[in-house]
């Protein structure tokens, strides 16, 4: 992780003054790989059918959950219709994605597409940058809408014959223990 601290200058007469203005933290690009990867093996192992889904309950919610490990990567994935959350461990370190939002009607068509556009842009979507690819009548669009303190916002899009079918919103987050 990167660590920085951002000062103001203020010139209160002729004795300038710096002012602490914000610290902020980024994941280093080291970090963002191993995230990137966990990640993306985790959702691929569910999708590509590695992984086991199993009810389980959170309070007093009834959930779907997926769990994948592979040497160092833990990956757990909790979700109902609405959204969800991804939680991994890489080497010690604990990163969240969260996720909501869904099919909107009731198109059985979607998800499969979903999980299309999923598996062929595997490690470039649902992460730190801007993705999109089209198939036929589909396209499918992964695009930041903001990345602040190591904290990164993601909206996924699904339109079909350009009329927009599946919207979620995600949110990338470390996990300080």
């Amino acid at each position: 992780m990167i660590c920085g601290l951002v000062f103001l200058l203020t010139p209160p007469s002729k004795n300038y003054t710096f002012v602490l203005y914000r610290l902020y933290c980024l994941p280093s690009p080291m970090d963002k790989n191993k995230i990137s990867q966990a990640l993306t093996a985790g959702l691929l192992a569910g999708y590509g059918g590695k992984t086991e889904f199993h009810r389980v309950n959170r309070g007093s919610f009834e959930l779907k959950s997926s769990h994948f490990e592979d040497g160092d990567i833990v990956y757990h994935d909790e979700w109902s219709n609405g959204g969800g959350q991804e939680i991994i461990k890489v080497d010690g370190e604990m990163f969240t994605r969260v996720y909501a939002g869904g099919v909107l009607g009731d198109s059985k068509e979607v998800i499969p597409k979903l999980i299309f556009f999923i598996q062929k842009l595997s490690n470039k979507t649902r992460l730190f940058s801007d993705c999109q690819l089209t198939d036929g009548d589909w396209q499918y669009q992964y695009k930041i809408i903001d990345s602040d303190s190591g904290i990164t916002t993601g909206k996924e899009t699904i339109k079909f014959q350009n009329q927009i079918v599946f919207i979620h919103i995600f949110v990338l987050s470390p996990i300080k223990q």
